[in-house]
């Protein structure tokens, strides 16, 4: 659970916005299965750099700052391997923990 509510000024900067568009609809398993045409099964889908590229027009360091912007705004996580990031429905819709 994350220790404080995400920055979602960040949204207002026009890469981030459609960059978290792109993370949101390739991180959500029912639109990738939709997109494929049949169930892919569940599992944590992230996307990378070169997906934000290919899926918004965007360059591949528009993509990569967007991405590490969207990380320390508090709104995408990480992959292990910090080559790839997802977020969920919960950034936007569960609060911050109490005190913050």
């Amino acid at each position: 659970m994350r220790s404080q509510a995400p920055d979602l000024s960040v949204l207002t900067d026009r890469d981030c916005l459609i960059t978290f568009a792109a993370m949101a609809l390739c991180c959500d398993n029912a639109v990738s299965d939709h997109e494929m045409g049949y169930r892919q099964g569940g599992g944590t889908a992230y996307i990378t750099a070169k997906g934000v590229t290919r899926r918004t027009g965007l360059s591949r360091t528009a993509a990569e700052h967007a991405l590490r912007r969207l990380e320390t705004a508090g709104v995408a996580e990480p992959a292990p391997d910090s080559t790839a990031w997802r977020t969920s429905a919960d950034t936007l819709t569960t609060p911050a923990p109490a005190g913050n």
